[in-house]
């Protein structure tokens, strides 16, 4: 966590981060740098944000966000839409689809399962890429604006406590899922990736999965029926 914060003051995500969300709020950002540190996973593997027990509320509607890595992308065959951005050709042209076949590439991509879960609960979907882009898409409209209150979110273990805080100091709730394989180790690997430099496919625990399906769609084995979103910026929309 430490070596993850000193890293990255020298910069440019670091400074914006301080610029951004630490100046206007310091006292919030010094107790979410306090509190992601000695956090930690709670039975079903999960760093959990208040309300973390087991009563807390379903996340659905626009105010929710999943986000997971881009990392997560299928490699062989290759995604349709490419590795490092925030775009799922799925979700964007075939989601929506009365009759479609499901490319090679997407049948067990988890990105295509999560992003549909997702949409179909009523909650916003995001494909997250470089720390900066985070900062801009998640965490100021959470802050300044209100826009996001709380989160799904699976991302590699080495900088699941430093998006922690960040997610705390923007005034969010929620959970986050660490990858089971292939996430980055260290810094340098981390910054390769932030850089969209990932030659890995990470892959997301089966019982994570699984929980994080319970959370969007409850005990109903069927979603609601939301198939249309609007994508703002880098971010899906459920309408």
């Amino acid at each position: 966590m430490l070596s993850f914060c000193f890293h990255s003051l020298f910069r440019e995500y670091g400074w914006r981060f301080f610029q951004c969300i630490a100046a206007p709020h310091p006292v919030r950002t010094a107790k979410a740098l306090i509190d992601s540190s000695r956090s930690d996973c709670t039975k079903d593997g999960a760093i959990a944000m208040a309300p973390c027990d087991a009563r807390e509320p379903i996340l659905r509607g626009r105010r929710s966000i999943v986000g997971v890595g881009f990392c997560l992308k299928p490699i062989n065959p290759p995604c349709l839409s490419g590795r490092a951005n925030h775009e799922c050709r799925y979700l964007e042209h075939l989601f929506h689809a009365e009759k479609t076949v499901v490319p090679a590439c997407c049948e067990s991509c988890a990105i295509r399962e999560l992003g549909a879960q997702a949409l179909q609960a009523g909650a916003c979907f995001y494909i997250m890429t470089s720390a900066k882009d985070i900062l801009f898409d998640v965490y100021r409209p959470a802050l300044e604006e209100g826009r996001f209150t709380n989160g799904i979110f699976v991302l590699c273990r080495y900088s699941l406590k430093p998006f922690a805080a960040g997610l705390e100091a923007s005034g969010m709730q929620g959970r986050l899922y660490p990858f089971e394989s292939g996430d980055c180790a260290d810094y340098s690997t981390w910054l390769l990736a932030d850089r969209g430099i990932k030659n890995e496919q990470t892959r997301i625990d089966a019982q994570h999965r699984k929980r994080i399906r319970e959370l969007l769609c409850g005990d109903s084995n069927t979603p609601n029926a939301i198939r249309k979103y609007e994508k703002y910026g880098n971010v899906y929309y459920p309408v």
